[in-house]
């Protein structure tokens, strides 16, 4: 049993509006104020002391003034490949309790192409693709079908995608990924675009699985969405879109082998705590991205995945913090 921690030593950056939003947005995972007030009264509700840092430097000396503490860490940074396993490794140099992914996991769900291989490994389809390290390379499209998305390999939260980066022949795909060379760093990914419902597996556990539902993302008024759309930035950051956003269990939809892989790809990854796994659900499931640090908020959709089954926001931290401070295993 690991002994009993009062400190919670939380990590978040803090985001500025979201009203304005274009290609050259790299902060779209960075957390609002209220999201961040939302997740510290969660850590104070399990009887928790909560400290924030708004930057991974302040660690150390927080370490040393904290010695029995756990990090928790949503920290997003920006146009950085590396920063997913930032945090993560700083706890393990110092052999400091956190929460969450470790460095090799970060890196592999931080990266699609990367993801696509290892889903592939517990019979998980994943749409296919392929990257463009030089501008001049954008004709490979050719090696696709029609339509084709385009996007940074290695951002989340829908950073650098429009409804634009579907693109429907060679000569969308050539401007769109041109558009993206101006703001980031090679590779860039094409995949061919996966039609379904978008839908989530929210999972939680260390030894074992705690908690997993499967978790429909629709918008209101628009039957179908996702059959022809993105979940794009505009989607995920405009107040407006935001506020049609709504979340359905389709637990009770997902096949029992879907499940059986789903399950086997998470505990495989090792130290992982929780994580959200996103994809289309149509005739089967094309997992489209790993997200080892998803949102947590008391409105994100991870949240809802406890509130459908009768649950509430602190017993969803709850679960979070205690993959690292107690000896439940979970269920297999």
């Amino acid at each position: 049993m690991n002994p009993i921690c009062s400190t919670v030593i939380f990590v978040s950056d803090i985001a500025g509006d979201f009203e304005d939003l274009d290609l050259n947005r790299f902060d779209l995972e960075v957390s609002e104020p209220e999201t961040i007030a939302g997740i510290i009264d969660g850590i104070k509700s399990t009887g928790h002391t909560c400290v924030h840092l708004e930057d991974p430097s302040q660690l150390h000396e927080t370490f040393a003034a904290n010695p029995n503490c756990v990090v928790l860490s949503v920290w997003s940074g920006a146009n950085n490949r590396n920063r997913r396993g930032l945090v993560p490794s700083v706890c393990e140099t110092y052999s400091v309790n956190y929460i969450g992914a470790d460095p090799y996991a970060a890196i592999i769900s931080s990266d699609k192409e990367l993801s696509k291989s290892y889903c592939s490994e517990f019979g998980l389809k994943s749409p296919k693709g392929i990257l463009i390290r030089h501008e001049n390379q954008w004709d490979r499209v050719k090696f696709l079908e029609f339509p084709v998305v385009v996007k940074p390999l290695m951002e989340g939260g829908s950073i650098g995608i429009t409804q634009d980066s579907k693109v429907t022949d060679s000569e969308g795909a050539r401007r769109q990924i041109s558009a993206l060379f101006q703001y980031y760093k090679p590779p860039i990914l094409c995949e061919e675009f996966a039609e379904g419902r978008e839908v989530s597996f929210c999972i939680v556990g260390a030894k074992g699985i705690t908690h997993i539902q499967a978790i429909e993302v629709l918008f209101e008024g628009e039957d179908g969405y996702f059959e022809n759309n993105l979940f794009s930035m505009h989607d995920k950051r405009l107040s407006g879109r935001k506020k049609k956003i709504k979340f359905s269990n389709v637990t009770n939809e997902i096949p029992t082998e879907l499940f059986k892989k789903i399950r086997s790809l998470y505990l495989s990854l090792g130290k992982i705590d929780y994580m959200r796994i996103d994809g289309k659900f149509g005739s089967e499931f094309s997992c489209i991205e790993l997200s080892t640090d998803p949102a947590i908020s008391p409105t994100s959709l991870f949240a809802h995945s406890y509130y459908s089954v009768g649950k509430n926001y602190r017993d969803m931290i709850s679960d979070i913090l205690s993959t690292r401070l107690s000896n439940d295993g979970g269920e297999t």
